[in-house]
């Protein structure tokens, strides 16, 4: 299982492939052998984006999200970033094929200004979207690092902002776009950091929320002498091909936290659309009641699955980012039951016409359109599935959502090979290499929401003392990666206090004896 593994260890230690901009950092990253590997213990926060579940192929930006949030909130209030600098660093190409001998160039990001000799070394690594700088002012690993006098460091994904290896509107080019690679590509970099004397004494934790926290613990899985502890929030490590536990959580929320009558409500609008396209008559109601484009042929099977999938996402969104005062609102006042104000990319959305377009290859070419929704769909029909379908009895949305839609956007969008088998094959392998749900693992906190519907795939209970589940009452998605607010609730202060006593337990820095 780990020997490929191995060798792309031994191709890190041995490769002069670690070109910063730093001077400094330059003159010193050269890799010479086991000893600066086995010296490793760097403390890395692989952070927020994640396979985002509020729209079409279970894709949101959930980065996008966040600042927003980070913005209305307040939790932007730094304005110097002249401690932020942006450097970038070469890479193998394919870290697991010595004939394989391209190179390409990863951009991060660095802050250095709380640093002192000897203490943590953090580094923040982006999932499927741009990175920002931004999450070196603010959240979990800026509190760390204020309080530990620890070096920040935010690493883009491979295939996802100005991180392109190769273009990736080729399909073959996108076969070096993997969780492996990426796994490969932040254990070079921890590497190349470490070869700089002042580092040499640093320690690692890995941290992230959704994908990336699914990164944080295969970090310490596979990398365990590069990293000394994780936490991964809201992570769905569990590959899954059929995922109708998403929307069975969210039909758990809306009942428990909505009003009398909300999951009928629900049920009642669903079963409606329904009904209405039965008929020619009901279709040409429901395009002018739902501002339908007019050339929609909503009398084909896929354009119909889109409309109820986009629709379910609404309610969607309300489960994975909202609370329960959000969904009480929403299931109480009938106008804003089906919100459609979200502030992320919509590929049912026609700008141009000013109307929802349901058609099923236009879609197609809107997500083509998108570097990293490209990029991400790619991961979904290769290495986790994530598809959220109603194939359950057990939620409002009706059964209008097979998972046959997303078979065929993999096929559309990437070749007839790409089909149910090849899905059900990535599923596989992405549980055989990392574990599943049986994460062998130590000094490892799993976090997650009680709202989330992402938690159906995340660890829920202590898989040991050293490797603890924390669940947050009444709270939803990567919500103990932001920094402490008033608002907040004491339950999830109290969280955000635990993963950081474990962390610093874990690494020995800082105050951590009591809570």
């Amino acid at each position: 299982m780990y020997s490929s593994h191995i060798y792309a260890i031994n191709r890190i230690l041995t490769q002069h492939l670690c070109l910063a901009r730093n001077s400094e950092q330059s003159s010193f990253c050269t890799i010479f052998g086991k000893m600066y590997f086995s010296q490793v213990t760097l403390l890395l926060l692989l952070y927020i984006y994640v396979a985002d579940g509020v729209g079409i192929n279970g894709l949101g930006n959930v980065y996008r999200y966040f600042l927003k949030e980070m913005n209305s909130t307040g939790l932007l209030m730094e304005s110097d970033t002249t401690s932020i600098k942006s450097n970038w660093i070469d890479l193998p190409l394919d870290h697991f094929n010595i004939k394989e001998k391209r190179t390409w160039k990863m951009r991060y990001f660095e802050r250095l200004d709380m640093w002192k000799p000897g203490k943590p070394i953090y580094l923040f690594m982006n999932g499927e979207g741009p990175a920002s700088s931004a999450f070196l002012k603010t959240g979990i690993m800026y509190d760390l690092a204020k309080e530990t006098n620890g070096a920040m460091f935010l690493s883009e994904h491979r295939y996802y902002g100005k991180s392109m290896p190769l273009n990736n509107s080729n399909t073959e080019n996108m076969k070096y776009l993997s969780s492996r690679q990426a796994l490969a590509d932040n254990a070079q970099l921890l590497a190349c950091i470490k070869s700089i004397p002042k580092f040499n004494d640093s320690k690692v934790v890995v941290i992230g929320g959704s994908y990336a926290g699914n990164l944080a613990a295969w970090m310490k899985l596979l990398y365990p002498d590069v990293v000394d502890a994780a936490l991964a929030s809201s992570a769905p490590v569990l590959a899954k091909l059929d995922f109708y536990e998403y929307l069975e959580t969210v039909s758990e929320d809306l009942d428990e936290y909505g009003p009398p009558g909300c999951l009928d409500k629900v049920s009642k609008i669903f079963k409606r659309y329904e009904d209405l396209f039965s008929t020619d008559e009901g279709i040409e109601v429901l395009k002018k009641e739902e501002n339908i484009c007019a050339d929609n042929d909503m009398r084909k099977e896929e354009n119909r699955q889109l409309f109820f999938l986009e629709k379910a996402s609404n309610f969607m969104y309300l489960a994975q980012y909202g609370n329960p005062d959000k969904i009480y609102s929403y299931c109480e006042d009938q106008k804003s039951l089906l919100p459609n104000d979200r502030d992320e990319f919509n590929p049912v959305w026609n700008k141009k016409n000013n109307c929802f377009d349901y058609d099923f290859d236009n879609m197609i070419e809107s997500i083509r359109e998108i570097d990293w929704y490209l990029s991400w769909t790619y991961q979904t029909c290769t290495e986790f599935s994530y598809f959220q379908t109603t194939n359950s009895d057990s939620q409002p949305f009706t059964r209008n959502v097979p998972i046959e839609l997303y078979y065929k956007m993999c096929t559309k969008l990437f070749g007839p090979e790409f089909n149910e088998d090849m899905v059900k094959r990535g599923v596989n392998e992405t549980n055989r290499l990392y574990g599943g749900l049986n994460l062998n693992v130590t000094k490892v906190v799993f976090v997650n929401g009680q709202m989330d519907p992402w938690s159906k795939l995340s660890i829920l209970e202590d898989l040991s003392y050293e490797a603890p589940a924390a669940i947050v009452p009444r709270s939803s998605h990567c919500r103990d990666l932001f920094s402490d607010r008033s608002s907040d609730p004491e339950e999830l202060k109290e969280v955000r206090r635990y993963v950081k006593y474990l962390i610093k337990r874990w690494i020995g820095a800082g105050e951590y004896r009591t809570l």
